[in-house]
């Protein structure tokens, strides 16, 4: 069976202002990550070392949103990049913590940060894949860069606005528009320009895309 691995890793962790706090904030996030998505994991996200963590997943299609809420909970506080690997585990799978679980799939995730850290794209790429199938990945990896590089353009109000969506759980292009303005307290037409200024639709219309192929490739032998 293949398995999603996800190794998430804090940017420029020893500049962290008020560490400790940081990765108590963290700690309380991913565990409600782990309530949340828990029938979607393997083995729940943990932290591994003071920078990094990660999590091993039933192929799902709430990858994304996953990695999402986490980078939502420290917006305007600190970066973390993802990588994402697709691939077997040759070892036994504690489903009460993610350390001591070794195969493919985590090789690929750390190829994946390696990635992120050769290719860099002015900053703004923090989520990549790997697989074996790798002319897959070279599609695959150009839709998160992409989307990566719009919600890098976001101002506070756009963020806002991915976040309420979000909140709502939504993580589609086509959603209904009038409730999402009514609770933003937003007239229709300024809801409207809001959506199309950021982008967001063509954010999860390649989120979208790029999960879709990896579901197909995790239906692979």
């Amino acid at each position: 069976m293949n398995y999603i691995a996800i190794i998430g890793n804090i940017i420029h962790s020893k500049q962290v202002s008020q560490r400790s706090n940081t990765i108590e904030v963290l700690k309380q996030q991913l565990n409600s990550i782990n309530y949340s998505f828990s029938q979607n994991l393997a083995s729940p996200f943990t932290l591994t070392k003071g920078d990094e963590f990660q999590a091993l997943c039933k192929p799902n299609p709430h990858i994304f949103l996953m990695i999402d809420q986490i980078q939502l909970a420290f917006r305007d506080q600190l970066e973390i990049k993802f990588g994402i690997g697709l691939g077997k585990i040759l070892t036994a799978i504690d489903p009460k913590q993610s350390i001591g679980v070794d195969g493919p799939a985590y090789w690929e995730a750390q190829k994946a940060i390696k990635v992120i850290q050769d290719k860099d794209d002015y900053g703004s790429s923090l989520v990549a894949f790997s697989s074996e199938y790798k002319q897959i990945d070279r599609v695959i990896n150009p839709l998160l860069t992409s989307s990566d590089f719009i919600k890098a353009t976001w101002n506070s109000s756009q963020t806002d606005l991915f976040e309420v969506l979000i909140s709502n759980k939504i993580y589609q292009e086509e959603f209904k528009q009038k409730p999402i303005a009514e609770k933003m307290k937003l007239s229709q037409s300024a809801f409207t320009k809001r959506l199309k200024s950021s982008g967001i639709k063509l954010y999860f219309r390649n989120r979208k895309t790029a999960m879709d192929l990896i579901l197909q490739l995790s239906q692979r032998s």
